[in-house]
């Protein structure tokens, strides 16, 4: 997916196997299997649904799309060149905003706003391009937001684990048996983190000011 600059994907992936860490290694493997089977089941019906309802693109597509659909009535176009499918767009005054002007090139896929190229979603000031021209600007979004592409990742099929001694097990040869040392006594609690704490780890102390917090 394009236009992701955050870890918000890495902290939701850290908060669904929270329950599941703490496992023992095989129970923490069998737990996340289990989990990757219902997300792509759940995956699959909830795109199978949108296909059935005449949806062409994701959810997120189709809203930033419609978002921009909504916004292009307000632009006033000026094609430069028909070969080569340069325009520019003004963005109609209203108070003190808009009178901007934006460079649209078709071919190169890019506008100065920035945004068709982050997204990969005609932006608003593409889509009033093409409604110029009477183009449709729905061959203009990418292919990881269409449904059809979207609906295959979904479609593997996942084998139930086999029960010890399967032959679908493979046959371990003089593999060295690990052991606990009885040496080593567990102590009592949480064993203790040795990940690197940041400042995303800390939180400000209650009553304290921000004026007072920036000081340190």
């Amino acid at each position: 997916m394009y236009g992701i600059m955050t870890t918000n994907h890495a902290e939701s992936w850290n908060n669904t196997i929270v329950n599941a860490r703490n496992l023992p290694i095989t129970s923490l493997v069998i737990s996340l299997f289990e989990m990757v089977i219902d997300y792509f089941d759940a995956r699959h019906v909830e795109i199978a649904t949108q296909s059935l309802n005449g949806g062409i693109f994701t959810k997120y597509g189709t809203m930033k799309l419609n978002r921009a659909i909504a916004r292009a009535s307000r632009y006033q176009v000026k094609l430069f060149d028909r070969d080569t499918w340069l325009f520019q767009v003004t963005i109609r005054k209203d108070g003190l905003k808009g009178g901007n002007n934006h460079t649209i090139r078709l071919r190169q896929s890019t506008c100065t706003c920035g945004k068709w190229q982050n997204y990969h979603i005609p932006c608003s000031h593409v889509i009033s391009c093409c409604a110029y021209v009477k183009m449709r600007y729905d061959n203009l979004v990418d292919d990881c937001y269409k449904l059809e592409n979207v609906s295959n990742i979904y479609s593997g099929v996942f084998e139930p684990i086999p029960n010890k001694g399967d032959p679908c097990w493979p046959i371990a040869i003089n593999f060295p048996k690990l052991v606990h040392d009885e040496d080593i006594q567990k102590k009592k609690g949480r064993r203790k983190t040795t990940r690197f704490r940041n400042e995303m780890d800390f939180q400000a102390p209650h009553g304290k000011k921000i004026n007072q917090l920036l000081q340190y």
